[in-house]
């Protein structure tokens, strides 16, 4: 399995029984990626891949997160000094 959050990308290697066990894994990955990472900004983008023993790509997801408040007003500029 490779994931990738926004402070970079790594690859796991782990032996599942089958297809649907890795995937369901990778879900669970994606949520727990967002949930650590997201304390740190409005904006994120989380992929995950699994991979069967010949490299082929068997599952794949991503979650892009995009957050934010209320903005805040722009103040006007002091007029300048005689």
């Amino acid at each position: 399995m490779t994931t990738k959050d926004p402070s970079g990308s790594g690859r796991h290697h782990i032996d599942f029984p089958n297809e649907q066990i890795a995937s369901a894994d990778a879900r669970r990955s994606l949520v727990d990626m967002a949930r650590d990472a997201l304390p740190d900004g409005e904006r994120a983008k989380f992929k995950v891949r699994v991979q069967d023993e010949a490299g082929d790509e068997v599952y794949r997801a991503s979650l892009d997160f995009n957050g934010g408040g209320r903005r805040k007003a722009a103040t006007p500029e002091e007029p300048a000094g005689d």
